[in-house]
């Protein structure tokens, strides 16, 4: 079951990962690309410090997701979609769409 996300809150329900997020866009020939990044808050906005292809793949591809694994013990990802608003020297702003805590482990029975 996944949890719906406020996007008031999304900047504190990030803070509240031990994990690393990962960038999540799509390359040219529509493989998804999945980097590790790190994240700081402007309101709703994520302002993303990334490598250079995947830069350029928000630059030429808007739609966007950001994943921060569950943590070791947590039975609960979280999943923000977006657009990317900016894209250029190094940093993705991406303006959050919709947020989620997708459940990753269900126990047996």
């Amino acid at each position: 079951m996944s949890v719906t996300i406020d996007l008031d809150r999304l900047a504190e329900t990030a803070a509240g990962y031990a994990t690393v997020p990962m960038l999540l866009t799509t390359d040219p020939d529509g493989r998804p690309r999945a980097s590790a990044v790190t994240v700081e808050w402007d309101g709703t906005d994520a302002i993303v410090r990334a490598g250079r292809r995947s830069v350029a793949n928000a630059a030429d591809r808007p739609l966007v997701s950001l994943l921060w694994p569950a943590p070791p013990g947590e039975s609960h990802a979280l999943l923000v979609d977006g657009e990317r608003a900016e894209a250029s020297d190094g940093t993705v702003r991406l303006r959050a769409t919709n947020a989620i805590l997708h459940v990753v482990a269900r126990s047996a029975g």
